[in-house]
């Protein structure tokens, strides 16, 4: 089995080995190709040797390639990576600083700056698919590259590619914590969990079969960081009545959140620099162990989700997996075309979305609005227009009024010279 990872000269690389050596000898992983773009292969070079010394010392014949063809790295692979950022971090800073300047939140993922992340990713994800199609038809896709849920949408639904499964590292974070904090393995947890990637929401958490979502709701504002966010009040959480993504503070907590990253250093500065000493300890570090840094970067344990899942897609194991895919009626109240993170099941060669019933009022009002704002902006792209994009900034609820959207609209596109908006 060949897998080959696109952004392979990734400071998370490592992390991602860690979890693919975990797994090597069940699913008789043979091969690993590390691909990437940067133009002086520093980067890929630096992590090429640390995972070899990575691989020497977990005492396995896996074998290694690097280098920068799409198409030797594709060729032959059962599953190929997404990990790669267009734009790279510089992208990363113009999104989280181009909405500052007309007072709206400035965030990687969310809002204007995953409206920008997304049409500079767009483009190249239809190039990719386009060659995976010629090269290796039956290779299965499992994106990071974010926006996650977003671009899912666009491979699956507009480009009719559905060799592609969108993944986050929130789902099996909230799982690890409610293990962390209620005691047994996160197998024992069950969670009516739907919504879109980093805009889900959790009604139900049972734990062997006993519902005990209102101990966990009592818990939640108190001391549960990675559930709770940015610190939803008590209030909050009991007029809502659900867990959220804490990426859910950017829409409740909007004058907060706009106050905390106006007057902090941009979060991609701080990865920058974490960056910088990451690949001077991969350089310049003897050991294969990963540096304590890493755990600075963001990302926490999407080397476990993305190695779970592809074990159990070539198993056949049975395990749940919250994943974006089509819904399909696990949400019956939402239509099924819709790309949603909801627990999937491997059945009849596939992932298939679990039935759940219907979806409260409250997520459904954000889920169907943010829907909209996903697909007219992939129709902006398709279309060549900019008016689909005024539509989609105006109606994302982090977006700009009407007075300033032209001139933010025209900020982006000149910044990130997308020459393809009219």
């Amino acid at each position: 089995m060949k897998i080959a990872v696109i952004g392979g000269g990734s400071s998370y690389t490592p992390e991602l080995m860690k979890g693919l050596f975990d797994i090597s000898d069940s699913i008789e992983l043979e091969e690993v190709y590390l691909h990437d773009i940067e133009k002086s292969g520093k980067r890929l070079d630096i992590i090429s040797k640390f995972v070899e010394r990575m691989r020497d010392d977990a005492k396995t014949n896996l074998t290694f390639k690097s280098g920068f063809s799409f198409e030797d790295a594709i060729k032959d692979s059962d599953f190929i990576i997404f990990q790669f950022r267009p734009g790279m971090l510089k992208g990363r800073l113009k999104d989280e600083t181009i909405p500052l300047k007309y007072g709206l939140i400035g965030q990687e993922t969310t809002g204007v700056g995953g409206f920008a992340a997304a049409l500079r990713a767009f483009p190249v994800i239809e190039d990719y698919i386009s060659k995976i199609r010629k090269i290796s038809p039956d290779a299965t896709v499992v994106n990071f590259t974010n926006p996650s849920g977003h671009i899912t949408e666009f491979a699956y639904n507009y480009l009719g590619f559905d060799n592609f499964i969108g993944l986050c590292n929130v789902p099996i974070n909230l799982l690890n914590e409610l293990s962390e904090k209620f005691g047994d393995t996160t197998d024992r947890y069950t969670l009516k969990y739907y919504g879109l990637n980093h805009l889900s929401f959790t009604e139900k958490v049972l734990k062997n079969n006993t519902d005990i979502t209102e101990i966990v709701l009592k818990k939640y504002s108190q001391d549960m960081p990675n559930i709770k966010g940015a610190g939803f009040p008590s209030w909050l959480v009991d007029a809502i009545g659900l867990l959220m993504n804490p990426y859910m503070r950017y829409y409740l907590m909007t004058e907060t959140m706009y106050r905390k990253i106006k007057n902090e250093e941009p979060r991609a500065k701080q990865v920058m620099k974490i960056e910088e000493e990451l690949f001077k300890k991969y350089e310049k570090s003897k050991s294969s162990q990963l540096p304590v840094l890493l755990s600075q970067r963001g990302g926490a344990r999407y080397s476990q989700a993305s190695a779970y899942l592809i074990k159990t897609l070539v198993l056949k194991d049975g395990k749940t997996h919250i994943v974006n895919l089509p819904n399909n009626g696990s949400i019956s109240n939402l239509p099924s075309d819709y790309i949603m993170e909801v627990p999937t099941k491997f059945q009849n060669g596939k992932f298939a979305s679990v039935l759940q019933g219907e979806g409260k009022d409250f997520p459904l009002s954000w889920v169907t609005n943010i829907k909209h704002f996903e697909r007219l902006t992939i129709r902006a792209y398709l279309e060549q227009s900019k008016k689909y994009a005024v539509q989609a900034l105006l109606i994302h609820p982090l977006g700009p009024c009407a007075e300033n959207v032209s001139n933010l609209l025209n900020e982006i596109i000149e910044d990130n010279q997308i020459d393809f908006l009219q």
